[in-house]
């Protein structure tokens, strides 16, 4: 429980950034999009997923975190990573894909690349999107499990886990079972449609989440099918053991 001191720091620090945004456009976008993490000290965060940096250059607008790990499977996106971000020492880039094994495995770059993953894609997402997500390539990536990966890194704790995997994240959360305990925040996509073979749907996540500790604390980016369907969301899970 934070005590009253710590609340009204974090009260101010909430207030400063809510004045920014109402001046600084690129800083309202990045607020925009992560107002909804909890308001904590984020030192250590793992940003899994990293596509073209967008959320790890919104989080470090609004943010200060001694370390950003960015992970990215695609290896052409990892390079452009690398390149971004190598004047900032805080930064590292790992090119692989979190997964449930060490090792390599074949993976599925769509013609929008955001939507790659290493489970198939259902043919629906076109429809629901309204874009061309069939697959363009498949290529031969490392893996890796979330323990290797805080172990080669050296992190003993992770402040924040963010999941963006296309329905890999159910991989990477049962085979890393054992350092959840590790990880204070997970920041993950989640699906109320089977957008990819064998990924979780929401209530499976929140079910895996909640027996090993981590409360829900709500969801952003809400898309909806054209008939109004939920189809998928960003999720918001805190650690409170």
């Amino acid at each position: 429980m934070k005590s009253r001191s710590e609340s009204k720091v974090s009260g101010l620090t909430r207030f400063r950034q809510e004045l920014r945004a109402l001046v600084d456009k690129q800083y309202r976008r990045a607020f925009r999009n992560l107002r909804h993490l909890p308001r904590l000290n984020y030192r250590c965060v793992i940003d899994a997923g990293a596509n073209q940096g967008a959320f790890a250059d919104a989080f470090l607008q609004l943010h200060h975190p001694e370390r950003l790990v960015l992970v990215e499977a695609i290896p052409d996106l990892a390079e452009k990573l690398r390149a971004k971000y190598a004047g900032d020492p805080r930064v590292t880039v790992v090119s692989t894909a979190l997964s449930d094994s060490d090792g390599e495995a074949q993976f599925e770059i769509n013609r929008s690349e955001a939507s790659s993953s290493l489970l198939a894609i259902d043919p629906r997402n076109s429809e629901w999107f309204a874009r061309d997500l069939r697959v363009a390539q498949t290529v031969k990536v490392t893996t890796m499990i979330l323990s290797t990966l805080m172990k080669e890194q050296r992190l003993e704790s992770v402040d924040l886990l963010k999941l963006d995997l296309q329905g890999a994240e159910r991989l990477v959360l049962t085979a890393g079972e054992q350092m959840l305990d590790r990880v204070r925040v997970i920041y993950t996509e989640v699906f109320f449609e089977q957008l990819y073979a064998g990924a979780w749907l929401f209530w499976d996540m929140n079910e895996f989440l909640s027996r090993r500790g981590f409360k829900l604390c709500g969801l952003s980016n809400i898309v909806h099918a054209p008939d109004g369907d939920l189809v998928q969301a960003n999720a918001t899970f805190r650690q409170i053991n």
